[in-house]
């Protein structure tokens, strides 16, 4: 991927999506894909909002259940699935517990019942899905088994245990930029740290919207025949330049990267106001999450406040009172800001379903809003969109293949045997624990990286001793995945900070590498150095 901003400005497309998360990325790969024109900005970088804060798991919809909403969570099963098909090196299996009482919701009764109509619903969970990542089917455990295997669980009332399996999503970074990949694979045109700041209108219609590189601070048109907006947390902000007046509240979200090591199962119970919490393994440590605030906003500050952190770990500490967290404990925070709505007596909530909006309903047509909820669905929401889209150009519908198409890293099976085969002929003896990484995080897109190591002696090493990624890794990033700061070699292109802030030793060489490859100032340097230590640091 690079940054053709000429050719962003120079064309008129079919399809302008504003927004790189990943909704906006599965929309851009999806419609180039079924052969559209399409461009994409995002005001940051790519994934770096919600798509980047999340808990890292793959949900089939068993909470669904407990509304009785069985659509959606028909299609979170769906896109559990097509998920498992199109990334098989980017997930694994994940157990979960959590505890049965004597409870009307959360008995064994009610459990066994949604049980055999996930059971049901998901009969076809494993079908074409490569064996590593079949999901056993969800099952009640004993009292005794539970209590083992969930350290301080409450006991009072405690009947027994409820177990289901789902996804963790190993490289969630790499998946989400996966999709981006696959757009410009298919001809998409993306670029990252471009704002749209204003609607171009032909003749009432939307026909584009006035961009700002916030690299150079150069304006361009971008003119498109639809413009989808996918914003996220500036969607709202967005359908104010199409000119339509809705409300966009947003309600902050939280999870925690601890210090503790944790078993490999996933565990979940109530928080004291009986919202559930869950602890996932993350790399060995616990990642806990997630916390909701009380109030709804319409700033998209992902600040969080110290005091906000401290309540959270109350929460957390009634949930699961064996982990005794405190803010010692917190290596990372993960913030997002999620779409609201109304619950009971009147208290914002999560809202519970995505939504595609034809703007042409609000009298601005050529123009549509993707409001998404869930990760694990943004690919099913991004294929409805594209519906729309090419209903509106009047072209005939195309059949949506990213249900099945392999994004790029998931080709063939024997990945490590590639990656060998690659590093021999750039003559280049990399240890296992390398080989491992690159193929964990690349897949089938090692031998790229491969190739960059095999430039200089150099760039074959670790960033430092310790550390499993190689520099080639950085130069890789910013020649060819559009990495133009710091943090987005760090946070978004490598596993330099899945657990925990980098050392200084890490950062300064991976700012060394990114400064010789942009000519960086020393000015500049440090202040790509300031702006990821304020991205990591624990309030």
């Amino acid at each position: 991927m690079i940054r053709n901003l000429p050719r962003l400005a120079d064309t008129t497309f079919d399809l302008l999506v504003v927004g790189g998360g990943i909704h906006g990325l599965a929309v851009a790969y999806d419609a180039a894909q079924r052969g559209l024109a399409v461009a994409l900005v995002e005001r940051g970088d790519f994934g770096s909002g919600l798509s980047f804060n999340h808990q890292r798991t793959v949900h089939g919809g068993l909470r669904s259940l407990q509304t009785f909403d069985l659509g959606r969570a028909r299609e979170s099963i769906h896109e559990r699935r097509a998920l498992a098909r199109v990334a098989p090196h980017l997930l694994r299996p994940l157990p979960f517990l959590m505890g049965t009482y004597r409870a009307l919701t959360r008995g064994r009764l009610a459990l066994r019942a949604g049980f055999r109509v996930d059971a049901f619903l998901g009969r076809g969970r494993n079908r074409d899905v490569v064996p590593e990542l079949h999901l056993p089917a969800a099952r009640l455990v004993s009292r005794a088994a539970c209590a083992r295997l969930f350290p301080g669980i409450r006991t009072d009332g405690l009947t027994g245990g409820a177990m289901w399996y789902d996804y963790q999503t190993i490289e969630p970074h790499r998946l989400t930029l996966a999709f981006g990949l696959g757009a410009d694979a298919h001809g998409a045109v993306l670029a990252n740290y471009v704002e749209a700041r204003e609607a171009i209108r032909e003749g009432g219609r939307i026909a584009g919207m006035r961009a700002r590189d916030l690299l150079s601070g150069a304006d361009l048109d971008v003119r498109a025949r639809v413009t989808l907006n996918a914003a996220g947390s500036h969607a709202g902000r967005v359908m104010g330049a199409f000119g339509v007046a809705r409300p966009f509240p947003l309600v902050t979200t939280m999870n925690l990267v601890t210090t503790r090591p944790v078993s490999e199962l996933a565990l979940a119970a109530p928080a004291a106001d009986g919202r559930t919490l869950t602890l996932v393994p993350w790399h060995g440590r616990a990642l806990v999450g997630t916390s909701q605030s009380v109030e709804t906003t319409d700033v998209p500050d992902l600040t969080p406040t110290a005091a906000e952190v401290d309540a959270f770990l109350a929460d957390v500490n009634h949930a699961f009172p064996a982990l005794q967290l405190g803010r010692a404990d917190v290596a990372l925070v993960h913030r997002g800001l999620v779409p609201a709505a109304t619950g009971r007596h009147g208290q914002p909530t999560l809202r519970s379903r995505s939504d595609v909006r034809d703007h042409a309903a609000d009298g601005v047509p050529g123009a549509l809003t993707v409001v998404g909820v869930k990760y694990t669905t943004a690919r099913s929401v991004a294929a409805r969109a594209v519906d729309r889209v090419e209903k509106m150009l009047g072209r005939p519908r195309t059949a949506c293949r990213t249900e099945t198409q392999a994004l790029p890293g998931a080709g063939i099976a024997d990945v490590e045997a590639l990656a060998i085969e690659n590093a021999r002929r750039a003559r280049l003896d990399l240890d296992e624990d390398v080989l491992r990484a690159l193929t964990r995080v690349y897949g089938t897109r090692c031998p790229g990286v491969i190739a960059v190591a095999g430039e200089r002696r150099e760039l074959a090493e670790r960033l430092t001793p310790g550390c499993a990624v190689l520099k080639a890794e950085i130069v890789h990033a910013v020649r060819e995945e559009m990495a133009v700061s710091l943090a987005d070699a760090v946070l978004r292109r490598t596993a330099l900070a899945h657990t925990a802030a980098p050392g200084p030793d890490v950062v300064d060489a991976a700012a060394a590498l990114m400064a010789g490859e942009l000519g960086w100032t020393a000015e500049r340097v440090e202040s790509e150095r300031a702006a990821l230590h304020a991205a990591l640091t624990v309030p």
